[in-house]
């Protein structure tokens, strides 16, 4: 019996290519479900050490402190900055935390302490300008209005032509210049860049994130929730369900969710609309 190799090959092609698609599915799923598993984990030596000193000082502001200063947001003089491990972040992370957030108890000190050049806090009221950049930030808050993870690119896709529909200022031109000129801002559009560079948390009590999140310099922003989680901090908010996050829990999960996002077949990751 003769065997067609041309097609053989091909077939055996093909199963292995529907296998290694199957394995990397189970793998983003099981990350997706268990992202606290298969971390790798730097030694924690350094802070044993400096826990057996007790506090030292700040080398900015002086201030007596255990680990790190919250006020300054770098380790203090018993924790050498080089053996901190450096985290690279996929994107941008801004962290506007309530004025009335304890500095000592707010878990955003962390991230801004492991990615200090991805992360920046500040204190409300004081927010950046997202005006201009909408179409590359999102808000990461549960609501009505609010889409999934998988959903951010479609919809800020979905901003950018709106904003391009939206706009009058050319209505003194002629209607054929007017008219290609829209044509032109449509096509840039579509051409622009509507990968997510920046996400924003707010960190505060649940009690206190309607005045943050109200604030009229969020509002243009497109707003993501997250899956459920429950909370693995051992200082949990008081009288609130497990699956209130801390801060730096917010962000670790966003950011697992959005690389197990990129790991995934394309034709499974497009939102259908």
């Amino acid at each position: 019996m003769s065997l067609n190799t041309p097609i053989f090959l091909k077939e055996r092609e093909e199963d292995n290519s529907k296998f290694v698609e199957i394995q990397q599915s189970q793998t983003t799923s099981i990350a997706a479900e268990y992202p606290l598993q298969n971390l790798c984990l730097a030694s924690q030596e350094v802070l044993q050490k400096a826990q057996q000193n007790g506090r030292s000082k700040c080398l900015k502001c002086g201030g007596s402190r255990m680990f790190y200063c919250y006020t300054c947001y770098v380790p203090v003089e018993n924790v050498p900055i080089e053996q901190i491990p450096r985290v690279k972040l996929p994107l941008k992370i801004d962290i506007i935390k309530h004025p009335n957030e304890t500095d000592g108890k707010s878990t955003a000190i962390h991230a801004k302490l492991l990615a200090p050049e991805f992360v920046n806090i500040y204190t409300y009221p004081c927010i950046p300008e997202y005006e201009e950049k909408d179409h590359e930030v999102a808000l990461v808050f549960p609501g009505p209005n609010s889409v999934s993870i998988k959903e951010i690119s479609f919809h800020l896709q979905e901003k950018i032509q709106n904003n391009v529909g939206g706009k009058n200022d050319d209505l003194d031109k002629p209607f054929i210049k007017r008219k290609k000129t829209e044509e032109q801002d449509l096509n840039d559009s579509k051409c622009k860049d509507t990968t997510l560079k920046k996400i924003v948390f707010i960190d505060s009590t649940w009690n206190q994130t309607n005045k943050i999140f109200t604030d009229e310099r969020l509002q243009g922003l497109l707003q993501v929730e997250l899956k459920t989680r429950k909370t693995c901090f051992w200082r949990h908010q008081k009288g609130k369900p497990d699956t209130f996050l801390s801060t730096i829990e917010a962000i670790y999960y966003f950011l697992v969710a959005r690389t197990c996002l990129r790991m995934k077949p394309a034709k499974e990751s497009r939102v259908e609309r």
